[in-house]
């Protein structure tokens, strides 16, 4: 009988760090902790371990960040994620990290129909998948099957230019307000938690109101009433992801399909409307 490995597996998001351990098919003990000042990621780990007691022998970590020499400065915070210190702690060396969206993508080809749900269904043309995922940031990746082995193609598409409306319509403007703040707006600046603020400003500035809330507030608002500036700013989100997803899987050739993915988008999951981001998915005119 093959003795059971003690894997322990870590998501660093920009706010948030979920935690727990692995048998290969399903994750126990998960814990989410929220980032306080002044702790470091491996504080973070570790503390979790010690209350866990157990002899960890493999370390698989995911974060909100590119992997550069074998590191990871996380997006949106200062936290640092290092390979080396975290092997030399818990003194193992089966320790891997990844950028997220390029850890979800592994298992893109592997995912089940019921553990999802689907906006626009049309026959798949190839195996190449694209993963989008809303939080704190914008997550972008892909992954393509060939040899029936799983390749991931991982980028910062989140740091691309926001895609604009052609019309001047209400969009428009939010985009016109905020860029005076932000002369380079990227799509992470708003397709993410801390850009449906932005939104919801520029629609109050716009109907001359001065409210300031918070994302989980205008999330907890737009789902309550569906005739406040809360929901408006979550539909121009919506119609923004619809157009930057469109040219993910352009960028990717990704016809087997598009997965929309993260906390904030798990949160909106109720108010999301399908017809206005396919509306803005399939763009008509040149491929």
């Amino acid at each position: 009988m093959t003795q059971k490995i003690t894997k322990l597996v870590a998501d660093f998001g920009g706010t948030h760090l979920r935690v727990g351990f692995s048998d290969g098919f399903s994750i126990t003990g998960i814990s989410k902790v929220r980032y306080k000042s002044g702790i470091s990621s491996l504080e973070l780990i570790s503390n979790y371990a010690n209350k866990c007691n157990k002899k960890i022998e493999q370390i698989r970590i995911c974060a909100a960040g590119p992997v550069e020499n074998d590191k990871i400065e996380i997006t949106n915070s200062n936290l640092i994620i290092s390979k080396k210190e975290i092997m030399g702690f818990f003194k193992i060396n089966d320790v891997c990290i990844f950028n997220d969206a390029e850890a979800a993508c592994y298992y893109l080809p592997e995912i089940k129909p019921s553990s999802y749900s689907t906006i626009n269904s049309v026959e798949s043309k190839n195996q190449n998948f694209a993963y989008i995922a809303l939080g704190t940031g914008l997550g972008v990746s892909c992954v393509k099957q060939h040899n029936n082995k799983s390749i991931v193609i991982s980028g910062e598409g989140g740091y691309c230019h926001i895609p604009y409306s052609e019309k001047k319509n209400t969009s428009r403007d939010v985009i016109d307000i905020i860029e005076n703040d932000y002369p380079r707006v990227s799509s992470e600046r708003l397709i993410s938690g801390p850009g449906i603020i932005l939104i919801y400003e520029a629609l109050s500035k716009i109907n001359n109101s001065n409210l300031k809330l918070t994302s989980e507030e205008i999330v907890a608002s737009a789902i309550a009433n569906k005739k406040g500036l809360e929901y408006e700013a979550c539909k121009i989100l919506f119609e923004l992801l619809g157009k930057f997803a469109a040219s993910v899987a352009l960028i990717y050739g990704a016809r087997g399909g598009v997965f929309l993915s993260g906390g904030l988008l798990e949160r909106l999951y109720t108010i999301l409307p399908n017809d206005l981001i396919l509306k803005n998915f399939l763009i008509p005119g040149r491929m």
